[in-house]
């Protein structure tokens, strides 16, 4: 495994990740600019909501994969605002807050736990009861689902995958963006935090030995109750003698 250690190492073996990750360092410029444009070809989504009911659902630019995709939904008749509830990377689902229980007869039903999710559904609970009327369902289903597949499944399974894609371009390209920033959590950043807890007094953590890349001479914890701590750490490379 390359560079293989963790929190004990030498400062030879530091500075053979620290020079390898200079140079993944400059591929992230690369990274982001390929990203960028794969987000403009894929196309990044809009989806707007007015409460719980879908307003409008849009991709940009107009050119990209993602607004031919909702262009040719509506030519084959779908409204994508009545049909989906398409929602992007920053509007999650999940069940909201329940109100505190109070002592009023008049809410009951309404305190404790909440049975609505964020997007506005409620909690259905089991569905036991539904198979006759199922079965009439999928009667009228059933000698059009050639046309159900190719006007609406396919389309909506290459919309949802495209957002899907679109997202996580986007949050790869914030990532890197704060790699390459000036943050405790960027490059720089992470190099600097790690020199820092190296240095730090009572750490007895790092041989101070450039020319070792391996961590061969890593020795035991120095006894600083001992008289000649100092020559005898030198001789031995123990730890935590800086």
């Amino acid at each position: 495994m390359a560079f293989n250690f963790f929190g004990t190492f030498t400062t030879g073996q530091f500075e053979c990740l620290r020079a390898f990750t200079q140079i993944q360092r400059r591929d992230l410029y690369l990274r982001k600019r390929w990203l960028e444009s794969e987000l403009r070809r894929v196309g990044k989504f809009s989806t707007k909501y007015d409460g719980y009911t879908p307003d409008s659902f849009s991709a940009f630019p107009a050119n990209s994969y993602a607004a031919k995709l909702l262009k040719a939904y509506k030519i084959l008749g779908g409204s994508p605002e009545k049909d989906m509830l398409l929602r992007t990377r920053d509007m999650p689902v999940f069940l909201t807050t329940g109100r505190e229980f109070e002592n009023n007869p008049n809410e009951v039903g309404v305190s404790g736990a909440s049975a609505i999710y964020s997007n506005g559904r409620r909690d259905r609970g089991t569905q036991r009861f539904d198979r006759d009327l199922g079965l009439r369902v999928m009667t009228l289903k059933n000698w059009q689902l050639g046309a159900i597949k190719f006007k609406r499944e396919r389309l909506e399974y290459k919309i949802k995958k495209a957002l899907d894609h679109s997202d996580q371009i986007s949050q790869e390209i914030e990532s890197i963006k704060i790699l390459l920033g000036s943050s405790d959590d960027s490059v720089d950043g992470q190099i600097q935090e790690i020199e820092i807890q190296a240095n730090t007094p009572g750490t007895a953590n790092i041989v101070q030995n450039r020319s070792d890349c391996y961590g061969l001479k890593i020795g035991t914890i120095a006894d600083r109750s001992f008289p000649d701590v100092i020559r005898e750490g030198e001789q031995t490379d123990q730890r935590g003698l800086v």
